[in-house]
């Protein structure tokens, strides 16, 4: 049995025990000069320009049909062709941008750039290039490629421009 002095004893050694353990870590902030990267401080793999801009210029753009935002097979065919180039730079990260011709309303506009914008996305995973590398937005009908105001013109503008980013 214990004793009313050994009951107590443990009964501090106890408390004392809870105390230190739910104490907040010490936090330490990094002084002048510390936890920056220095002078001569890489990123472990460095994306160049020139590989950013070669990239770039071998991506094809995707095109759709009028109110669409499903994949011919035209459309996939060059999303193969741009999975091979992603394929080779697995550094390079990729914004999907969805863009409409002018018709529509700039709300639903909106709405339609971003499904195209996530179907080249959702096809380009599927081919084995990872989601991580990729953010979408959509322009709508804000950013069209060509100004007419006829089919051809807007047969250009409903399209998804996979532009690179580091």
């Amino acid at each position: 049995m214990f004793s009313r002095h050994t009951f107590r004893g443990l009964l501090i050694v106890c408390i004392l025990c809870i105390l230190a353990s739910g104490c907040a870590p010490k936090i330490v902030k990094p002084g002048p000069g510390q936890g920056q990267p220095g002078p001569g401080w890489q990123p472990q793999h460095p994306v160049l320009e020139q590989q950013l801009q070669a990239v770039q210029a071998n991506l094809k753009a995707v095109y759709f049909d009028y109110d669409k935002y499903t994949l011919s097979p035209e459309a996939q065919s060059a999303l193969q062709y741009n999975a091979e180039i992603l394929r080779s730079s697995p550094q390079v990260l990729l914004v999907s941008e969805g863009h409409c011709d002018e018709r529509g309303t700039a709300e639903y506009n909106l709405a339609l750039g971003d499904r195209r914008a996530r179907a080249v996305v959702e096809f380009l995973v599927s081919l084995g290039i990872p989601a991580n590398r990729f953010s979408t937005v959509s322009y709508g009908s804000e950013i069209p490629v060509d100004p007419g105001h006829n089919e051809a013109a807007w047969a250009k503008n409903r399209r998804v421009y996979l532009r690179v980013s580091k």
